[in-house]
Formats: structure tokens, C-alpha cells, sequence
């Protein structure tokens, strides 16, 4: 299981999602410009209709022959971060734990066994936990 974190130029997160395979969503969200612009090559500021950029966005500069006459471009950052944290550990463990907690014993079950039924009562839902750790362990 991914966790990713989409944030935009300012450092602030502004889309996130949890997925086994973020390659086609990320890849998806990036063709229609769902968070910005990604990296990209422009016209540089100084060529006729460039557009309007901020300095620090830029990442790297060329010149290119276009019929013989010099254009500057610039390489822009993305508008946007994606990082992808791998949390498949965690994740797993929650589901263990999850599939643990419906299947345990209430503590509707355990108070009637506290006191109405005995070290034989407790000693069957010590049992019954037991099982079910068994049939769900931590990995």
C-alpha cells in the first residue's frame, strides 16, 4: 500500500490518496493538469508571447536553432510535489488488527464472564483470544 502526497509550490498538501499501485492515477492526474502544470519547457521571458514566470521556477535554460533564428527557452518546475510513501507495513497491521477487534469477545462478554462465570468463563475467552491472535497474526 502507497501513501501519496500531492502538495503545491507553497509546501501545502493539497491532495492525497492511499492505493496499492499509484502509476495510472498519478499518470492520469498529471495528463489533464489536476494539479498544475507539470515540468516543462517555455519560451524564455524575453521572447515575444512567453509567457510570465517567476525566476526561482526556473530549473534550467537552452538555446535552440528554429529556421535559423536563436529561441531561448527555460525549463519550469511543476506546479506541484508528489511523494509516495511506501506504508504497506502499517497498513497490514491495521487490517490484523481490525479483523482481531470484530472477532474478539465484547465487554459485554467478558464483564457477564468476570462475574457471573468464573475462572472456567474467563479462562474460555483467554482461550478464544488466543485463537483468534492465531488466526490473525501481527507480521
Amino acid at each position: 500500500m502507497k501513501n501519496i502526497i500531492v502538495k503545491n509550490k507553497a509546501g501545502e498538501i493539497g491532495w492525497g490518496a492511499q492505493m496499492e499501485d499509484p502509476t495510472a492515477w498519478i499518470a492520469e492526474c498529471v495528463a489533464v493538469n489536476a494539479w498544475g502544470k507539470p515540468e516543462r519547457w517555455v519560451l524564455h521571458k524575453d521572447e515575444p508571447m512567453a509567457e510570465a514566470y517567476d525566476d526561482a521556477d526556473v530549473l534550467e535554460e537552452k538555446v535552440e536553432q528554429v529556421d535559423g533564428v536563436d529561441v531561448k527557452q527555460v525549463k519550469l518546475k511543476a506546479e506541484y510535489t508528489v511523494s509516495i510513501e511506501d506504508i504497506t507495513e502499517e497498513y497490514n497491521l491495521q487490517q490484523v488488527i481490525a479483523k482481531r477487534k470484530a472477532e474478539y469477545p465484547s465487554a459485554e462478554e467478558f464483564m457477564n464472564a468476570f462475574f457471573d462465570g468464573g475462572d472456567e468463563a474467563i479462562a474460555a475467552l483467554q482461550a478464544k483470544r488466543l485463537e483468534i491472535k492465531a488466526k490473525y497474526p501481527k507480521i
